[in-house]
C-alpha cells in the first residue's frame, strides 16, 4: 500500500469493564472515585432498581450521594433533555444507567452532553449497548432518528451475571440476535472496504473481536440459553453474556456495521414490527444480509440459530403476515428498504448499491428459505 493509500483505524471500548456475580455490590464504590464526595444522579425504572437491590445494593449505602430518576420508557431527545435537566439540578458529578439498552444510551447521552462521567450497569444482557460510545435516538413513536455518537465510550460497565440469568430469557436471546450480526457485519465491511460509525477503518482487533463474538455464539449460544432457562450460572452463560455485551461491543464500533442493521432501522418503519426487540429484529436481519450478499448457506445457518433459542426467523415472527391473497407485505417491505438505503445507513459500508426493490427481496427470499430448513414441527413448536 502507498503512503497516500495509508489507513487509519481506531479502537474504541470501555475505560474498566467488570463482569461476574455480585459484583454491583462495588457500585458505591466505583461511584466515589469520581472526585471527593461525589454526587450521582442513578438513571432506572423501578424494576430495574427493585432487580439491583434483590443482589445487594442499597440506594441508601452511607458511601453513595444519589439522587434517583425514574427513566420515561423511550431514548428520544426529550427524554435524554429530561435527564439532562434533572443531572443539573441534581449537581451531579456523575450519571449512572440502570436497566436496558434504551435507558443506558438515554443515560450515556445526557451525561456526554453534560460532560460527565457515566457508569453503566446493564440489567439485561439484550444489546451490546452497554459498552459503546454510541446512542440510538429514537421518535416518540418508536422510529429510529439518528445515531449519536460520544467523544468516548463508558467509564465503567459493570455487569453482574446474577442479576443478568434471572432476567426474564427473550431477552438473553435478543442479544445473541444482535450479537449474530457482529462477525458478518464486520466482515462485510471489511471486504467491503467500508468504515465504521467513527470514521474509521476496521481495526484488526475489532475484526478479531466480532469473529470471536461469533464463535462463542455457535458454540456456547444454545447451551446457555438452555442454561439460562433453568436459572443457572455456567461457564457457558458468562461467556456469551461478555459476546453479547463487550465483544459485540467492540466488534461493531471497531469492527464496522453493514447491512442487518441498517435492515433493522427500515423495520422501524412499520408499525408491525414495534413489538419487537432490538435484538429480535437484528437477528433475523443477519439472515436477510447473508440472502443480499448471496451467502444462503450462511442465511440457513442464521435461521436455524434464531429458531433454536427462539429468536424470530421468518416475516410472520416479526410480525409481517400476508393478508388473504399473500398481498400488503411487498409494499411494507418496500417502505422498509427505502430507510435501509437512506444515505446515512450503514449497509453503504458492503461497498456496492442496493435498491429497496433488492432489499424486499433479500426478505422474501429469507423468509421462502425459512420455511424449507423449518419444519412443520418445529413452525407449531414456536
Amino acid at each position: 500500500m502507498a503512503e497516500t493509500e495509508r489507513r487509519t483505524a481506531t479502537i474504541a471500548m470501555p475505560l474498566r469493564y467488570r463482569q461476574g456475580p455480585g459484583v454491583i455490590r462495588e457500585l458505591p464504590d466505583i461511584v466515589a472515585g469520581f472526585g471527593k464526595s461525589p454526587r450521582a444522579l442513578l438513571a432506572a425504572t423501578a424494576g430495574g432498581l427493585r432487580r439491583i437491590e434483590e443482589h445487594g445494593f442499597r440506594l441508601d449505602d452511607r458511601r453513595l450521594r444519589a439522587e434517583l430518576v425514574e427513566f420515561g420508557g423511550e431514548c428520544s431527545e426529550a427524554e435524554i433533555e429530561r435527564l439532562k435537566r434533572e443531572a443539573e439540578r441534581a449537581g451531579a458529578d456523575v450519571v449512572v444507567g440502570i436497566g436496558g439498552g434504551k435507558l443506558l444510551d438515554a443515560a450515556k447521552s445526557a451525561a456526554y452532553r453534560l460532560n460527565l462521567p457515566v457508569v453503566i450497569v446493564p440489567t439485561i444482557a439484550a444489546s451490546d449497548a452497554p459498552c459503546s460510545a454510541l446512542s440510538v435516538i429514537y421518535d416518540e413513536n418508536g422510529r429510529v432518528v439518528k445515531l449519536e455518537t460520544h467523544p468516548r465510550n463508558p467509564d465503567v460497565v459493570l455487569v453482574d451475571t446474577e442479576i443478568i440469568v434471572r432476567a426474564p430469557i427473550r431477552y438473553l436471546a435478543a442479544g445473541m440476535g444482535d450479537a449474530l450480526a457482529t462477525a458478518p457485519e464486520a466482515l462485510a465491511c471489511l471486504r467491503g472496504g467500508g468504515r465504521t460509525i467513527l470514521g474509521a477503518y476496521p481495526s484488526r482487533l475489532g475484526t478479531a473481536a466480532a469473529e470471536l463474538c461469533g464463535r462463542i455464539l455457535a458454540e456456547d449460544g444454545v447451551r446457555a440459553y438452555r442454561d439460562a432457562e433453568r436459572g443457572e450460572l455456567t461457564d457457558a452463560f458468562e461467556r456469551v453474556v461478555e459476546a453479547n455485551t463487550l465483544l459485540s461491543g467492540i466488534g461493531f464500533e471497531s469492527g464496522g456495521l453493514a447491512a442487518a442493521h441498517s435492515l433493522h432501522d427500515g423495520l422501524t418503519e412499520l408499525p408491525e414490527c414495534h413489538g419487537l426487540l432490538h435484538g429480535e429484529k437484528v437477528g433475523f436481519c443477519t439472515a436477510v444480509q447473508a440472502v443480499l450478499l448471496g451467502e444462503p448457506d450462511e442465511a440457513v445457518r442464521f435461521l436455524r440459530f434464531c429458531r433454536e433459542i427462539r429468536l424470530p426467523a421468518s416475516l410472520a415472527d416479526i410480525g409481517l403476515a400476508a393478508g388473504p391473497n399473500g398481498g400488503g407485505i411487498r409494499s411494507r417491505l418496500l417502505l422498509a428498504g427505502e430507510r435501509a438505503i437512506a444515505p446515512e445507513e450503514t449497509i453503504h459500508s458492503v461497498g456496492r448499491p442496493f435498491t429497496a426493490a433488492e432489499i424486499a427481496d433479500a426478505f422474501e427470499e429469507t423468509d421462502r428459505l425459512a420455511r424449507l430448513v423449518i419444519s412443520p414441527a418445529e413452525r407449531t413448536e414456536a
